[in-house]
């Protein structure tokens, strides 16, 4: 005979023994962790017992040593200085040893700080000045004409004042280092609360003034003065050439011309971007790889139709920004390569420029310096220039 089903009680019966089993051996589970975790935490190795022992004897040494050093009075050695200010009852008015003007002769006596400017001889601050004024053409001439006037008429009050406030003044001395302190080398004095720089007659100096004069000169000679005269009538010359438009109809004729002879530009932000600084104006177009120099001059003439012929003809330079050393691009030679071949793809930066006297005759002193190539299938620089 068969067994009969089990009831519905006697299943969960079972279920429920199950249960009970299961929960038992989790808690004996649970409860030997825990035992294993207890021996774990007060089992220590011999390693570590050695390790305390050391600790605590290192310990009880220092206290030891702690409790029995005595304390030692604190003396404070006061330098000569302060002893007579002490002395004098006054120790308020004593300064700092930071702030004392002897504390750098007393900690570092090898070191000397050197003299201001104004302390030093008047030939030494008139060299100086000058020196630092080489750069500035407008102020060297400004100073040597004021003071060959000064020199041949030293009776006249005019020449014997400096206004510092005027449009002169601000436009070629206000901002060029050492201007002023040439004339003050030269005996002029700073009229308080007022701009005037004033020189009495009995303190012109004509042997002062030799130097002053001597020394502007020399300055003129410099490859500094020079250099920035140059650019200084470049940018009146080309100031002039972009007036001319607005007031020449003939010119604008010859612009549009230069203009109708550019390929046209690429579009969509494709082909080469080229830049040309043109004294204090930036102008930009795109070209393609292919166009040529020829076509970079069309479109600087569409900004001054003499520029080009002052290039080709070197008076005036175009400089390729982005190569070094900087040396000026042949255009005559290399009018009909190609952007890429000069180094202008897939960007190009030029600037014009007023050409030095050895491009002037031919010659370029950085032609034999190898240079960079900028851009795949580009020349170098000794080949362009």
């Amino acid at each position: 005979h068969s067994n009969p089903p089990p009831t519905v009680t006697q299943e969960l019966d079972a279920d429920e023994q199950m249960r009970r089993i299961m929960e038992e051996s989790m808690q004996v589970e649970e409860d030997r962790r825990v035992r294993a975790a207890k021996e774990a935490s007060t089992h220590r190795t011999a390693a570590m017992v050695h390790a305390g022992e050391a600790a605590a004897r290192r310990f009880d040494k220092s206290n030891a040593k702690t409790t029995t050093k005595k304390k030692q009075p604190v003396t404070i050695d006061l330098t000569k200085n302060e002893k007579k200010k002490k002395a004098t009852g006054n120790p308020k008015s004593a300064p700092s040893s930071r702030s004392s003007s002897g504390d750098l002769s007393n900690h570092h006596p090898n070191i000397k700080v050197p003299a201001k400017l104004q302390d030093k001889s008047k030939e030494e601050q008139v060299l100086r000045c000058t020196d630092r004024l080489k750069a500035y053409p407008a102020a060297v001439d400004t100073l040597h004409k004021a003071l060959v006037a000064l020199r041949n008429d030293p009776g006249n009050e005019k020449y014997r004042k400096v206004d510092k406030s005027t449009p002169g003044y601000k436009r070629s001395l206000a901002d060029a280092p050492g201007a002023e302190g040439l004339l003050l080398a030269m005996n002029f004095y700073a009229r308080p609360g007022t701009q005037l720089l004033i020189m009495e007659r009995h303190r012109v100096d004509p042997a002062l003034l030799y130097l002053g004069i001597s020394a502007l000169e020399g300055a003129k000679q410099t490859p500094e003065y020079k250099e920035e005269k140059l650019k200084s009538q470049f940018a009146k010359d080309i100031k002039a050439i972009q007036l001319a438009a607005n007031s020449s109809e003939t010119e604008a004729i010859k612009r549009a011309d230069f203009m109708s002879k550019c390929p046209s530009e690429p579009t969509g932000g494709s082909g080469a971007l080229m830049q040309v600084v043109i004294a204090d104006e930036t102008v930009r177009r795109r070209f393609d790889g292919d166009d040529v120099l020829q076509d970079v001059l069309n479109w600087i003439g569409g900004h001054g139709s003499i520029i080009p012929d002052k290039i080709l003809s070197r008076e005036w330079c175009l400089v390729d920004l982005n190569r070094y050393p900087l040396a000026p691009i042949d255009c005559s030679k290399n009018t009909s390569k190609t952007l890429q071949y000069i180094g202008c793809w897939p960007s190009g930066k030029l600037e014009i420029r007023p050409s030095s006297e050895e491009w002037k005759l031919g010659e370029n002193s950085n032609a034999q310096i190898m240079g960079s190539s900028r851009g795949l299938g580009s020349a170098p620089t000794e080949v362009l220039h």
